[in-house]
């Protein structure tokens, strides 16, 4: 074994296909590995691009049309040998054709000046302005030069595609029928992201110079590419990409990613972590490897692994978990952390082999405690056992009895940016916490991005609390004071609206109201050949994100709304309709609008201003209100609602419709009137002593007990009390499987091609929302769930009668989907057709707090659509199950052969589901 300083040699060695520097930048720890000197590939980009554009489409729609659209199939490409138009509503005369465009050092902008987008905005606004583009160029891969030290294992590239959705390479010859695979692209050009490896679709000559395609999918949006006569001063809008390729060269087996990190600040000498959270990202380069052990020669430092069997897949990144436990203070500036590996040749069956020990060098911020207050530090905690940071400014007197603030960012803002944590100014007495929502775009702070920002403001109460230090500092309330800007603005008034209770007081700047109104679908390419039925199904999948549904749960909650006359990233009328609407519900609603005439969509003020802190103050010095005596409380998914004035609704009656409680209170007695409800709750506690309950002109009689809490369900037309909630499935649209504080656990069958697609799906949700991943066989994950072993994480189970897991699940859990060698039936209907795919979720085996996610496909291509429609951005709509088939290439939601939602007990329900028979 050979020690290797991190100044002697690079672990990674790569070619960069631009001037600029190379996409590995990670700072590099000291290894016991073994070293092989290795000559290495290259690989040349040509900046040279055909485009072929622009059709209209609405934002995120990219996820059901094909990103070769308009091209039918790669062999459209290859036999283009005349000159071919190609339909566009966009263009004069309706048609477009390929043209070309150079880029610049892997920069690429893409434009289409003859269109007339003046005019079309004229009537169609911002949506006229959105669309795809088709890109196309090729590289080249070039062995390595005669000699001692070739390395002839097949290269694997590294991909940095940045504002494109999907990108996919393709062998030159083109085989006939071939079916690419396609890539996400790092569309948020989120800094922190994972390195991007792909394995090539052929293997490239060892004597010669070998040919590719690469194809990208260009999608314009606002949200991303801003207005242009703003961002590009013109009125044509821009494109701005960047496209990179280096070559992998494997002659290390585990590379450090500090990128991804999880590291607190050591506050007088003692981690800012309830738990001790530490994270070490590291992919693994070859084999598969699982961490045996850990170790650290820091003084008073004691580390636990979080996941005990912790396992890498060739070229998977995960972050490792560790709990840092310290019997002394610890004033370093470094932690050494030496991490055991041991390889497993073959999967999923471990072959004890050799083991590996890799030693990292983790940096330590040292600040010593607030004193004066407006200090900011990191703090980590672990999200299940995933750790996450956020960041916190420390008030100028420490008073437990005084709320803590919690600031939501805007798109594309990272939590730790001081530009974001000086915006607010140090409180008086104040905690102020700034939650990552997962990553500096996340999940427009709904479902996954909630989860850590309550998760933050949870970890740090425990953190104060638990320190004898910082006892005096602590935060007893379990309530907060909402603040956010942009993104985080809209982030503020989906989280008041969904925990009324949790929220003693709302400041929401520059917000929008949804994603279907931020840009309008009025332009959806799918909509010409969508169904009413099904394209109704789909937008209720978008329903949880509406915040102007949930308004009536704000009758009681102070808010101070901000927006700036001069708003063009947010139009200001967002604000304004949102205040109208609240006041819709509650004419005297305790909110008020402030607009600040001329203002654009951010000044330094905004949330820094006099009027702000006078907000604050006058709201947190008398937070104690009385219970109004009309209230409405509205919800749609249980798990995404929390409860208003006690009062909470446990279980809807029909999936997918909003549920609603109207709550009049007289004196001692209450009346309930219901909408779509079949179970609620109410925290006695909040009630004094009120002797009379109504629901829906039934009088329900109860015995005030040692019992806090009351459960009133409704069975055949009658109201009851339970003595114990009933168990309530988990519903709500698929992305209910990211709304989760563990790893995911994706299960594939042994196969290269399943493993890939794990892989895929593995970086996809890292990179976009810090989601971690296990990769499991489903031979493992079958003798893990008969010996009783199997854990309580979400599950991604891939393909069908050929996943030996998912085939035993749904045996003992039986589904309406029913899958057969090639395919699947519902209700006696096959689906075996080429092109076909279906995603749908189903209850996990063993927890009713978990879901599993099915993932199928009739053949490779259909596989391919299904895997587009795993949800990782807000906007997508897609409900418990899908259909999708060759048609949606063209047709795209239009495409679809069926999609629904699941009764209560996952049984068929007619109302909301759709097949195309």
């Amino acid at each position: 074994m050979l020690f290797v300083s991190p100044t002697t040699t690079a672990l990674i060695a790569y070619c960069v296909v631009s001037a600029s520097a190379s996409l590995l930048q990670s700072p590099l720890g000291h290894y016991h590995v073994d070293k092989v000197e290795l000559a290495t590939w290259t690989v040349r980009l040509n900046e040279t691009w055909d485009v072929l554009g622009p059709f209209p489409q609405h934002a995120r729609e990219q996820h059901f049309v094909s990103p070769l659209y308009p091209l039918s199939s790669l062999n459209a490409w290859a036999n283009r040998s005349t000159p071919t138009t190609y339909l566009s509503s966009l263009a004069k005369g309706g048609t477009v054709e390929w043209s070309h465009i150079a880029g610049h050092d892997g920069y690429l902008k893409v434009s289409f000046p003859d269109i007339p987008w003046e005019t079309l905005r004229k009537t169609e606004g911002w949506a006229a302005l959105q669309h795809h583009a088709l890109l196309h160029s090729t590289f080249t891969m070039t062995p390595p030069s005669s000699g001692t030290g070739i390395n002839t294992s097949t290269p694997v590239l590294v991909a940095d595609v940045r504002q494109a959705s999907f990108f996919a390479i393709v062998p030159e010859p083109i085989p006939t029928d071939f079916t690419p695979t396609w890539h996400n692209g790092n569309i948020y050009n989120l800094l922190k992201s994972p390195i991007q490896l792909l394995p090539l679709p052929s293997s490239p000559s060892l004597e010669s110079p070998t040919l590719y395609h690469i194809f990208v999918s260009g999608d314009y949006e606002i949200r991303l590419f801003g207005d242009p006569e703003d961002v590009e001063n013109q009125k044509i809008p821009v494109q701005r990409l960047e496209i990179r390729l280096d070559v992998l060269q494997e002659d290390r087996l585990i590379a450090p990613q500090s990128q991804l990190d999880i590291v607190p600040d050591f506050v007088d000498g003692w981690a800012l972590s309830n738990d001790g959270a530490l994270g070490i990202g590291m992919m693994a380069l070859r084999s598969w490897w699982t961490v045996i052990g850990v170790e650290s020669a820091t003084p008073g430092a004691q580390l636990e692994l979080m996941e005990p069997r912790f396992r890498l897949a060739p070229l998977q990144t995960r972050v490792l978990p560790l709990r840092l436990r310290q019997t002394a203070r610890y004033r370093g500036h470094s932690i050494s952390i030496s991490v055991i590996f041991q390889r497993n040749r073959s999967h999923p069956i471990e072959i004890k082999d050799d083991t590996m020990i890799v030693n990292f060098t983790i940096p330590v911020a040292q600040k010593q405690r607030w004193d004066k207050g407006g200090e900011t530090y990191k703090a980590t905690y672990h999200l299940g056992s995933t750790p996450s940071y956020f960041m916190v400014k420390a008030p100028r007197h420490c008073d437990p009895d005084s709320p803590a603030l919690l600031a939501l960012h805007g798109a594309g803002v990272e939590a730790e940016s001081t530009f974001w944590t000086g915006s607010i100014r140090a409180q008086n007495s104040s905690w102020i916490i700034f939650p990552t929502g997962r990553t500096s775009w996340g999940f427009d702070w709904h479902g996954p991005s909630s989860v850590d920002a309550w998760g933050a403001f949870d970890a740090f109460r425990e953190t104060l609390a638990g320190q004898r230090e910082w006892k005096h500092c602590s935060i007893e309330d379990s309530r907060v004071l909402l603040i956010g800007h942009s993104n985080g603005g809209q982030g503020v008034w989906y989280h008041a609206s969904r925990f009324p209770d949790r929220t003693i007081a709302a400041v929401a700047a520059a917000a929008y109201i949804k994603s279907q109104q931020y840009v309008p679908l009025s332009l959806s390419h799918g909509a010409h050949f969508t169904d009413i039925r099904l394209r109704m199904i789909l937008e209720n999948s978008l329903q949880p994100d509406d915040n102007d549904l949930f308004l009536s749960n704000l009758g009681s909650t102070p808010i101070l709304a901000i927006h700036g006359g001069g708003d063009r990233n947010v139009p200001t009328w967002h604000t304004r309709e949102l205040m109208s609407t609240l006041r819709s519900w509650y004419p005297n609603a305790n909110a008020r609008y402030h607009e600040v005439d001329d203002a654009p969509h951010w000044w330094d003020t905004v949330l820094s201003s006099n009027s702000v802190q006078d907000f604050i103050d006058n709201t947190l010095s008398r937070r104690h209100s009385k219970h109004p005596s009309d209230f409405t409380l509205t919800t749609l998914v249980t798990e995404e609602n929390g409860s208003m004035h006690g009062f909470q609704i446990v279980e809807v009656a029909r999936t997918g419709a909003l549920a609603r409680l109207r709550v009049r209170y007289s004196g001692n007695s209450v009346a309930v009137s219901t909408v779509n409800t079949r179970q609620f709750s109410l925290d006695l506690g909040r009630w004094g002593n009120i002797s009379s309950i109504t629901i829906d002109m039934q009088e329900v009689s109860f015995i005030r007990s040692s019992l806090s809490t009351l459960w009133f369900r409704r069975d055949k037309g009658s109201w009851r009390i339970l003595e114990w909630p009933q168990r309530v499935r988990i519903s709500g649209p698929m992305s209910r499987i990211l709304a989760t504080s563990q790893s995911l656990t994706i299960v594939t069958p042994q196969s290269d091609f399943y493993l890939h697609s794990a892989l895929r799906i593995a970086h996809n949700l890292l990179s976009y929302l810090r989601i971690d991943s296990r990769i499991v066989s489903d031979e493992e994950a079958f003798q893990l769930f008969r010996q009783g072993l199997l854990d309580c994480s979400n599950l991604v189970i891939l393909g069908g009668a050929d996943n030996l897991f998912g085939q035993a699940i749904l045996a003992e859990f039986p589904s309406v989907i029913k899958f057969i060698e090639g395919g699947w039936v519902i209700r006696g209907q096959r689906f075996d057709e080429p092109g076909q795919g279906i995603v749908f979720l189903h209850p996990h085996p063993i927890c009713s707090t978990s879901l599993a996610l099915f993932v199928s496909g009739t053949e490779i291509s259909g596989f391919e659509r299904a895997l587009r429609l795993i949800p990782l951005r807000t906007g997508v709509g897609v409900p418990e199950w899908i259909i999708t088939s060759n048609a949606a290439d063209s047709m795209g939601a239009g495409g679809l052969l069926g999609a629904g939602y699941w009764g209560p007990d996952w049984e068929w329900n007619e109302s909301l589901s759709w097949l195309a028979v």
